[in-house]
């Protein structure tokens, strides 16, 4: 078991720097998030996978700070469902994560209050 384990978790790994080379975030991130939870207990298979928990919280981190500046361009384009939906996707990543809870917020009320502005005139 520890064999396949490691097989897949290095390839999803290089798969995973494949696609944040290639700015699929999202995609990048599920991967190091899912091989970060089941990273192995075993000290002897720790040192055989090809990026530390502290390394895949780092790209998880990277992914999200990529995330959150897509949203941030998208916002001040004034394409403010296109920045709610990229900070969604971080929340998918890391739901406490404050930043993206707040940048929604705020979007969803500034389309209120575009919507109330566009129906007084």
């Amino acid at each position: 078991m520890g064999k396949e384990y490691l097989q897949a978790a290095n390839s999803s790994l290089g798969q995973a720097d494949t696609f944040m080379k290639q700015g699929y975030y999202p995609k990048a991130a599920l991967i190091f998030k899912t091989v970060k939870e089941s990273y192995p207990q075993s000290l002897g298979l720790q040192k055989q996978v090809t990026a530390s928990p502290m390394q895949l919280a780092d790209k998880l981190n990277l992914c999200t700070e990529k995330l959150m500046e897509e949203g941030l361009v998208a916002y001040r384009s004034g394409e403010f469902a296109i920045a709610i939906n990229v900070w969604e996707q971080v929340l998918g990543i890391n739901p406490q994560h404050q930043v993206a809870q707040n940048s929604i917020q705020t979007t969803q009320l500034q389309i209120a209050n575009l919507k109330t502005l566009n129906n007084q005139h």
